[in-house]
């Protein structure tokens, strides 16, 4: 499931940052060589950071524009 659409970065690829130390959204992006676009993923990103992982965080559902 993909957390960042405009970079493509997955919930697995979010929590591999985390794992390798990332402690803020923007280290998450940059761990994977992307910077934020438009900011939609930084909250959620965020939020996995604070869970210690977006494994067994629900997902949140956005409608497609």
């Amino acid at each position: 499931m993909y957390v960042c659409n405009c970079n493509g970065v997955t919930r697995a690829e979010v929590d591999e940052a985390i794992a390798a130390g990332a402690q803020g959204p923007e280290d998450v992006l940059a761990h994977h060589g992307c910077e934020p676009c438009c900011g939609r993923c930084l909250p959620e990103i965020a939020d996995g950071i604070s869970c210690g992982g977006m494994a067994g965080k629900p997902r949140s559902l956005v409608a497609a524009e």
